[in-house]
C-alpha cells in the first residue's frame, strides 16, 4: 500500500508507544504492601496487563486474595493518579517514526484502556501536547478493548475513517482482536511490548514488527 493511501494509524498505548510497566508495577506493589499483601516481581506484570485496571488488580491479587480487591484497587488507583509519569517514557525510535507519519499526512490516534485523563497526560508528557489527532480512553466501568465501541463513536464515525485505509499497532492479543472488531485488516503486532512474539503470532496479525523504526516502513508502504 502506498503511504498516500493511508488515512490513519491507530496505536495502543502501554507496551506499544510507551513503556509504562515500571510505574504500573510500582503502583500495584505499593497498594499490595499497603494492605499487608505479598508484592509481585516486576517480571510478572506483563502477564497482568492488556485488559484494563480491574483485571490488572485481580491478576496481581491471585485467587487467594480476591476478597481484598476493592481496597487494593482503590489504593492503586489513587496512587497511580499521582505517579503515572515517574518512569514512563516512549520507546526508542517511536517519536521519530510517528513524526514521519505525521509529515506524510497520516492521522494518528491512540486507543487505550487507560482512563482518558491519565492517557492524555501520559501522551503530553511523552510526546508533547497535541501530538495525536485524538486519544480515546476508557472510563472506569466502561467497555474496555477489544470492544470497538468507544473508538468507533469518538473517532471512526466523526473522522470518517475507512478501515481499509487504516493500520493498527498493538502489543497484545487484545489489540489484535480490537483491530479485527474495528474492521482493520492491517494489524501490526509489535514485539517490543509486554507479550512474547510467539503468543502474538498465534493471533495471526497482518505482520509482526521487531523494532519501532519499522513503523517507518509501514509509512512508506514497503511492509
Amino acid at each position: 500500500m502506498d503511504s498516500k493511501k493511508y488515512q490513519a494509524f491507530v496505536f495502543d498505548m502501554d507496551g506499544t508507544i510507551v513503556s509504562s510497566i515500571e510505574d504500573i508495577g510500582d503502583a500495584v506493589n505499593y497498594s499490595l504492601a499497603f494492605h499487608g499483601l505479598p508484592t509481585r516481581r516486576m517480571e510478572e506484570f506483563p502477564a497482568f496487563l492488556g485488559n484494563g485496571s480491574v483485571k490488572l488488580i485481580e491478576r496481581a491479587l491471585g485467587d487467594e486474595h480476591q476478597a481484598f480487591f476493592q481496597m487494593v484497587f482503590d489504593t492503586y488507583y489513587s496512587y497511580y493518579l499521582e505517579h503515572y509519569c515517574i518512569k514512563t517514557h516512549p520507546y526508542d525510535g517511536i517519536v521519530e517514526s510517528l513524526s514521519l507519519a505525521k509529515r506524510e499526512g497520516i492521522l494518528l490516534f491512540v486507543y487505550t484502556n487507560k482512563p482518558e485523563n491519565i492517557a492524555k497526560e501520559v501522551s503530553d508528557h511523552c510526546f508533547g501536547k497535541g501530538f495525536f489527532d485524538a486519544l480515546v480512553g476508557i472510563p472506569l466501568g466502561g467497555k474496555v478493548k477489544p470492544s470497538p465501541e468507544a473508538f468507533q463513536k469518538a473517532v471512526m464515525v466523526p473522522y470518517g475513517l475507512d478501515p481499509r485505509r487504516c493500520a493498527y499497532f498493538g502489543d497484545s492479543l487484545t489489540d489484535i482482536q480490537t483491530a479485527h472488531n474495528l474492521g482493520i485488516e492491517r494489524m501490526y503486532a509489535v514485539s517490543w511490548g509486554y507479550v512474547e512474539k510467539e503468543k502474538l503470532l498465534k493471533g495471526r496479525p497482518y505482520r509482526l514488527l521487531e523494532r519501532p523504526e519499522e513503523i517507518q516502513d509501514v509509512v512508506k508502504g514497503t511492509i
